[in-house]
């Protein structure tokens, strides 16, 4: 009997496994590289291989432990989704009756299932064979959803040639250092004082005392990080973008390689400056191709949002009405260490190099999570990530915990630039500047004004010879780097006009510019 009985060859405990991590990838390609599922991948399949062989181990069989793991896989990764359809037709005073059901409902099934399979004494042939097939159809139909993306996004190797490097010669002796330092979302003063009534006065008048020139107006060239980094590292505009992707699109990837092979770097490498840039966390400023060096970079296949949509779509969902999500305090302690080490390893960069240096510091603060205190202790992780996370606070304490971690910010900021001016003899060029403003969607304001807010930035230049005279109060940040190369590298770029455009995440190529109303206001 044994001889004739059919071999098969058993999937999908490992398909099944997989398809939640790639359709997690296919939902969000436009914002994920590929290498940010590589952890998850990892883990998700070192878990299900050892579920399967404990369950073998204990039943002896084959086939009903891969039909086990399979169930338990995808029952764990399917109760996300069914509590966000229920979720969604009910009233949240509901949400917890019916976790408990769905809770109740999911036990019984695999109660119920496991039973069967272990008591009975059928080979489940046929049913080994129709799970294989459900398995590698659906993780097919995930990887064609993939490929079509990738066809109908396809744009090369995207090249523009403008931003080929500028010749600047090789004749410069003692080269300035310069420190580019972005905050991400850090408001200005006349937001903080609108949104926050926090007078923060006092930095501006410590930057002053020091010698910058702190602007009193600037506005974002644009609402969306992507597109303002992009804009601002290759002195240009890229409104031309939305031509290329599409108005409709979300795709962030041309973007992404203009930031890591960006014009502005090209051009300090061409006169033997070394590059060195600050892993944020975020894909488009995690590692740069341009760069000599990123560092403080740690764990650069692992990527929050991926797991977080995983966590989102799993059974662990299910937990965060009742007890604060563990993984939230891994994120959480994850950030602190990031931003910590950005502030410590920067001020020690000329103690590797006798090169002048070109350094790129994005901080992804004071934007959410809010993972500092006012003074830099630690928070209640329920503001890190998730549904016990910032954006589900109430407005005034997602306000507070905002300026709190702005206002430690800033007091590492000052020891950061007093720190980076020590050496007389050789001060370096500095930016401080916010990428955007804040969101302020939770302030009863007109859209109007909520533009303002999301525009208006914090912007403060340092030159050693305190020549200002190119610069003034209402600058964006496209020509920040036009001056620089102006003001010391006896270029002729000049300026270009400032404009500002706004855009929502939903469609961020979808421009619409401000500038009128933004300089007013």
């Amino acid at each position: 009997m044994q001889k004739n009985s059919k071999k098969f060859i058993i999937l999908h405990p490992i398909l099944i496994a997989l398809f939640p991590v790639f359709l997690v990838y296919s939902q969000n390609i436009h914002l994920i590289l590929i290498q940010g599922i590589i952890f998850p991948v990892l883990i998700i399949l070192g878990i299900t291989i050892a579920l399967w062989a404990g369950i073998k181990f204990i039943l002896k069989n084959t086939r009903k432990s891969a039909l086990l793991t399979s169930l338990y896989v995808f029952l764990f990764f399917s109760y996300g989704n069914v509590f966000k359809f229920l979720e969604s037709n009910v009233t949240q005073e509901y949400f917890i009756l019916i976790n408990v059901f769905l809770l109740i409902i999911y036990a019984s099934f695999a109660v119920f299932v496991t039973y069967y399979i272990v008591k009975t004494h059928r080979k489940l042939n046929n049913i080994t064979t129709t799970t294989n097939v459900v398995s590698i159809t659906l993780l097919s139909l995930v990887f064609f959803n993939i490929g079509a993306y990738n066809f109908e996004n396809f744009y090369g190797d995207f090249e523009d040639e403008t931003l080929n490097p500028i010749m600047l010669g090789n004749n410069f002796k003692n080269l300035p250092d310069i420190y580019y330092i972005v905050l991400d979302e850090y408001a200005p003063l006349r937001t903080l004082n609108m949104f926050y009534n926090y007078d923060n006065t006092d930095f501006t008048e410590f930057l002053q005392e020091r010698g910058f020139y702190v602007t009193k107006s600037s506005h974002s060239n644009y609402a969306e990080t992507f597109l303002a980094m992009a804009s601002t590292l290759n002195m240009k505009y890229v409104n031309y973008l939305s031509d290329i992707v599409g108005e409709e699109s979300l795709d962030q990837r041309i973007p992404y390689q203009m930031i890591s092979n960006n014009l502005v770097m090209k051009n300090f490498k061409s006169v033997g400056y070394e590059i060195y840039n600050f892993d944020s966390g975020w894909w488009g400023t995690r590692s740069l191709q341009i760069a000599d060096a990123n560092l403080c970079s740690k764990n650069q296949n692992m990527d929050f949002h991926t797991l977080y949509a995983l966590k989102q779509i799993s059974i662990l969902r299910s937990f965060d009405m009742f007890i604060k999500d563990p993984s939230s305090k891994i994120f959480h302690q994850e950030r602190r260490d990031r931003i910590l080490c950005q502030f410590d390893e920067i001020t020690k960069i000329k103690q590797e190099t006798e090169k002048p240096v070109f350094v790129f510091m994005h901080v992804m603060a004071p934007h959410d999570p809010y993972v500092f205190g006012p003074n830099g202790e630690e928070v209640d992780y329920k503001y890190t990530f998730g549904p016990t996370g910032s954006t589900y606070v109430i407005p005034s304490e997602a306000n507070k915990a905002y300026l709190n971690q702005l206002i430690y910010l800033t007091k590492i900021l000052k020891e950061t630039i007093e720190n980076l001016q020590e050496n007389l003899e050789n001060q370096p060029i500095i930016i401080v500047q916010s990428d955007t403003g804040p969101d302020i969607s939770f302030a009863d304001t007109t859209d109007d004004v909520q533009q303002v807010g999301r525009m208006s930035i914090f912007n403060a230049y340092y030159f050693p010879d305190e020549k200002y005279d190119l610069l003034y109060d209402d600058i964006t940040p496209v020509n920040s780097f036009r001056i620089i190369f102006d003001s010391h590298f006896q270029t002729n770029l000049g300026i270009v006009e400032d404009k500002v455009f706004f855009s929502t995440y939903e469609k961020p190529y979808t421009l619409i510019e401000i500038t009128d109303f933004s300089i007013v206001g």
